[in-house]
């Protein structure tokens, strides 16, 4: 199967199976706690409502590891569950794509402003010749994304993130970050990867 491919079925699999599980969704409301949830009742005033209405939301952002990267987001309360997916275009042996999960926590801090708070795990493989080859990778990161809600179905985020890449046997790339690394090596044929990020883009 083609990268392009695999990464759409993906997301599809994931915004599927949201909308099958998906029945009264619930909206977040400013009350006491910033976790703070209640269900979408017909006189609930519009300037009560919180942000993020509905249970799956899309994100498009760009980072310091890839160009495109594409998310699902599936939970319409404080709690929610990623699945993500980008692409960095280059030559031919530098091209890759990512694949990967996460969960993490919605905080609303006022009626424009909310904080996003996850942690994913997933792995980077070449375009050309994806899941072959005698090694492998695991790419972590921890994220924080402060978004402001432009439109009822519209945010823009930006926000720190911490990754942590470990690869063994023969890489496909000597990193895949535009940023400095801190780089160690627990044995011979093992190599871990650390640095801080960067990400922007926008939330549907």
């Amino acid at each position: 199967m083609k990268p392009c491919a695999l990464l759409a079925l993906w997301l599809w699999a994931g915004a599927a199976a949201a909308e099958v599980g998906a029945a009264r969704p619930l909206a977040l409301v400013e009350g006491e706690g910033a976790f703070a949830q209640s269900a979408a009742e017909p006189g609930l005033t519009p300037g009560r409502r919180g942000l993020r209405k509905g249970n799956v939301h899309m994100e498009l952002w760009a980072s310091d590891i890839q160009l495109a990267n594409l998310a699902v987001k599936v939970g319409g309360g404080p709690v929610y569950l990623t699945l993500l997916a980008g692409i960095e275009p280059g030559s031919r042996n530098e091209a890759r794509f990512s694949f990967g999960l996460g969960v993490g926590g919605h905080v609303v801090m006022s009626h424009r402003f909310w904080l996003d708070l996850d942690v994913t795990g997933g792995a980077v493989q070449p375009v050309q010749k994806p899941l072959e080859g005698d090694g492998g990778n695991v790419l972590g990161q921890a994220r924080v994304m402060l978004g402001v809600q432009v439109l009822p179905r519209l945010a823009v985020f930006v926000g720190p993130t911490y990754n942590l890449w470990f690869v063994w046997g023969q890489p496909d790339f000597a990193s895949v970050t535009r940023m400095s690394v801190s780089q160690s090596q627990p044995k011979a044929d093992q190599r871990l990867q650390h640095w801080p990020g960067l990400q922007l883009g926008l939330h549907f």
